[in-house]
Formats: C-alpha cells, structure tokens, sequence
C-alpha cells in the first residue's frame, strides 16, 4: 500500500519561534486520526512548542500525578503512520508532553531531536566543599533562583520548586562523581534527607550549611557541578499506550521532565539509533529527568539497537511489569485491585483475555492462574476483574497479582550506557540478550529485581543472556548496585524453588577496579564463558568478592 504524503508546512507548521505552532500541530493530528497509510513531513529548523489548552489528565507510570499535561503531537487511531522530522528540533517551553501515542498500529518515528527552551532541572558549580559547608555557583539567569524561607527555590515562568535532591558530577569524567551519591534534603513533602540552611552570598553564589552531626560527602570537590532537582516527574518526551509495531530511528531526546521515550501495553517496540544526552552548547550535565526508556506491561519483542543513552538522572533501560494488590473477592469470579505504589495509580493492570497470576507479596510465587473475562474500575477507582475461571479461597497474607500475558522479549544490542545516575539495563522480563553494548555506569551496568515492597515491578526472568558486552569501572557508587551484574529479588526462596532462570555470561570484558563482579539471588543456573577480568585502576578498591553467590542452583564457571 503507497502511503499518502501530508507536508506539515501546507497547515502553516513551519521553523521559528510560533506561539500558535501547537495549536496548528493539533488542527493537523485531529484532521489525520483514524487514517491509515500517512507519511508526515516536516521542513528542517527549529520549530518551537508551548502549552496550550486542553491539558489532558493522563496516568502515567512511574510518574507523579501532576493534574494535567499540554501535549503537541498526538496520533490516535493511526494505521501505518510516518512522523518524518526531516532533520528538525522541537523546542518545547513548559512542562509538555511532546508526543503521545494512543491505539496505533504501525508508528514510525525518525528525523527529529527534542530538547527544552529552560530545563525542570538546574546545575551550578561548587566553589567550595567543606565537612559542613558548600557553596555554589549558580548562574541566575540561567536557572533563576532564590533563598525564601531557608528554602532553596528556582523558578521559571511555569512553576517555583524547592530543590529536594542533589546529585554532583565530576569535572572531569561529567558522570557522577565518587566519594559520593544521593544528597537529599527535608523539605515540606520530602521528609528524609539533610536539614540544610541556605544563604545567599550574591545573584549567583548559594552557601549550604549543616548542623549537629549532618555533613557533605567526602568525595565532594570545588569544581564539580551538582545538579539541583527541584521539580516533580511529569511527562515522558515521547510516551506510547496500548499500540503495536513502533519503530523509532535517529531521534535525540536532550531533555525532559521525565523519561525519555516510555511505552506501556505496547506490543513490538523497535528503537534504533535512539540517542538520550545532553544538548552539548547547553552545558548541561544532566539530560532527561528520570530513565532514558521505559516499558510497562509490554508484549511482543522491545528491540534497542545503536542507541546512546547518557547522563539522564535514572537507569538506562528498564523493562517490568507491576505487582496489583489484592484488595478484596466479593465473590469467586471478581477480584479487586489497588496499586501498590503511588507512581502506578490509575494504570490498568489487564486487558480481557490475558492471562493473570495470584501469589503472596513475600514469595511471589504463583498459587492461582486464570484469565481475564472483563475488567471494570469501580467508583473508589479500585480495578476489579472478572476472571473466567472461579478463584479458590484466598490465603491469609498480603496478596499481589501479575500480568503474565504481557511481558516481552528483549534484544539489547551496541548499545552505550554512560554518565548516568544508577543503573544501566533493569530487565525483569520474559527473556533478554544484551550483546555488543558498552557500560560505565556509577551503579550496577546490568540490575534484575522483582519485588513487592516498593515499586512492585514483577517479571521474572527465565533467561539472559549477556555476551561480548564491556563493562568499565561500573559500580563505584554501591548504593546503586554493589557489582557490575546484580539479581536481588526480594522473595523468599524455596525447597527448589528459584524467581529468576538462566544467567549467561559469555565473551564479556569486564575492567574492574576491586574484585567485585556478580552479586547473585535466585537463579537457577548460571554459566560463565570465556569472560575476561581486566583491572584498573579508576577508583579506590570496595570490599568484597568477585562472585557472592548466595541461595542459587546450579553454576557453571
């Protein structure tokens, strides 16, 4: 089937600074929904997006309930639809939801880069790093600030935020810096953290104080940067929902006020040449807010190839389902859900026809499957799900259901993991190779969990494979992951019993600077192949072994 072609620049979607450029992009998109074979094409320049009414209430996962979002491009309905950028970038002004897919089927996304005109974050550079005292240079016109109530607060013309959270980054390397990690501070809704005073030496100069037995990080140095987050986690840059067959090539995301590309019950999603970091003449160290991609519910095969992910504020790759908790059985062919974390209410949990697991939130181990007949939100806002099969008498215990029909393959490959907070790859699904890819990551480069106490992300693993991969100096900040490879689900094991399958390590490089490499919870076997143990010296050495191997089955080395 030829596709039509619809040039943007006849709706008067053209490059420079337009006020009225979302509002043409909607006229456009609304004009286009529900039509099949389209190639849209966009002139090259710099185009320019501010919000604009509606703002559409959306629950998205993984991030906070923020009231409303103005969003620019929005396909739904779409079949066989292209979205060419023609080599442009999109400014956005605000906090907007650049693009949003809903029910496609068939979206190619290519050709364009996003970035924001004034970032939901700040940077500033230490002047000096004392026990109990920092002070920072923050340019004021750059990121405006002030001191109001011993509250540290930047503003743009959208919004005023007290910073709750620092994370400093290395003048050199421009990855987070050792020595430290995390730097929270208390402020009216973050109730954990450092009891900071905050003052004033001029427009750009901010001194932090610490009391009593409070202090900075000893790794802390004048001439680092630290980044300031002061603003909740909104919107994605580009975020999928209940569609098939994506593909993205050479799209660069610089910013956003929360992950980078995010698709949630999607089936097939294909990301090439996907790059998320920073604009280079911004000066910024930091590029999106939260992980670079995300998938929630998925199914089908989540492909990443050639794609460059750096210095955004969480993990590279992360892949999950997400633990429903287990409200109530008004009888035995309904079963009532809430969520367990806040960041995943109002996210449906099934469609009709998957297939659904029951199981205690201490074993996650399943004690009843069937599957879905209908599911309905009551007027709580609970989900309540009709099942085709009655459920049995449920157990005493705090109980958690899992979509078993909607967890994905992944295939990981040249990929680069660099600079970022945290972690490299999170894959708690069905199955995932990750080969070729190269990782220097402050945390753990590859992270597999499954838990029910915190973010409830489910998915066990039955086997990864990670070959000719190489690993370099990861892990200098434990807290984020104490080896290189970590698999630490929070269940309690079993007589035979293992959450988590086959791990494969094979032709891997690993340049470490202590002995640490693999940190290891119920798996069932584990094989290591012509792997190759290259030390450095990056780093002052942590304690601990090269394999801690507790509570496995069979491993061969």
């Amino acid at each position: 089937m030829m596709k039509r072609e619809v040039k943007a620049a006849a709706w008067g979607i053209l490059p420079g600074n337009c006020e009225n450029t979302t509002e043409k992009v909607r006229e456009l998109m609304a004009h286009l929904r529900g039509e099949r074979g389209i190639v849209l094409r966009m002139e090259p320049g710099e185009y320019h997006f501010y919000p604009r009414l509606p703002l559409r209430k959306l629950h998205i996962s993984n991030h906070d309930d923020c009231g409303g979002v103005a969003v620019a491009f929005y396909p739904e309905g779409m079949q066989d639809f292209t979205l060419d950028g023609g080599g442009s970038r999109w400014i956005f002004h605000g906090g907007m939801l650049p693009l949003h897919i809903v029910n496609c089927d068939g979206v190619i996304l290519q050709n364009f880069s996003l970035d924001y005109d004034s970032p939901v974050y700040s940077q500033g550079e230490i002047l000096e790093a004392g026990r109990q005292r920092m002070r920072v240079r923050i340019d004021a016109e750059q990121y405006p600030w002030y001191v109001e109530g011993n509250r540290l607060i930047f503003k743009r013309e959208d919004f005023a935020y007290a910073v709750h959270l620092c994370l400093e980054m290395d003048r050199k390397t421009h990855a987070p810096a050792y020595g430290t990690e995390d730097l929270y501070f208390c402020t009216e809704k973050q109730k954990v953290g450092r009891h900071p005073d905050f003052k004033a030496l001029s427009k750009d100069v901010v001194q932090i104080d610490l009391k009593g037995e409070e202090c900075f990080f000893e790794g802390s140095r004048a001439g680092n940067q630290l980044i300031f987050r002061h603003h909740p986690r909104t919107a994605p840059a580009v975020y999928a929902v209940d569609s098939r067959d994506i593909v993205s090539k050479e799209i660069r995301i610089h910013h956003a006020a929360g992950m980078g590309f995010l698709a949630e019950r999607c089936e097939n999603v294909s990301l090439n040449r996907l790059g998320v970091f920073p604009r280079g003449e911004t000066g910024r160290l930091f590029s999106v807010a939260a992980d670079a991609t995300h998938f929630v519910n998925c199914s089908g095969l989540i492909r990443l190839k050639d794609c460059r992910f750096e210095n955004q504020m969480d993990d590279g790759i992360n892949i999950h389902g997400f633990y429903a908790v287990v409200c109530g059985k008004p009888d035995p062919y309904r079963v009532q859900f809430g969520w367990g974390h806040e960041m995943q209410e109002g996210v449906p949990l099934a469609k009709e026809g998957d297939e659904l697991a029951i199981m205690r939130a201490d074993e996650l181990w399943p004690f009843w499957r069937g599957r879905v007949r209908k599911v309905r939100t009551d007027e709580e806002g609970k989900m309540e799900v009709e099942t085709e099969e009655p459920l049995p008498p449920l157990p005493e215990g705090r109980l958690v259901a899992e979509n078993l029909t909607r967890s994905p393959k992944a295939y990981v490959e040249n990929c680069v993991f660099r600079g970022n907070r945290a972690r490299g790859v999170l894959l708690t699904c069905r199955e995932a190779v990750v080969e070729r890819c190269l990782f220097e990551t402050s945390g753990a480069a590859v992270y597999l969990e499954g838990e029910a106490e915190y973010w409830y992300e489910s998915g066990a693993v039955r086997e990864l494979v990670l070959r000719n991969n190489r690993f370099m100096n990861c892990s200098y900040v434990p807290e984020w992951g104490g080896a290189p490879v970590v698999v630490c689900p929070k269940v309690k094991g079993g007589e035979g019993r293992f959450f988590h399958g086959r791990l494969l390590l094979e032709e891997n490089e690993f340049f470490c600077f202590d002995e640490r490499l693999l940190c290891l919870r119920q798996v069932e076997k584990i094989c290591m192949r012509n792997n190759r143990f290259i030390s450095t010296d990056a780093y002052p050495p942590k304690e601990g072994g090269r394999f801690d191997i507790a509570d496995c089955g069979d491993y061969l080395f």
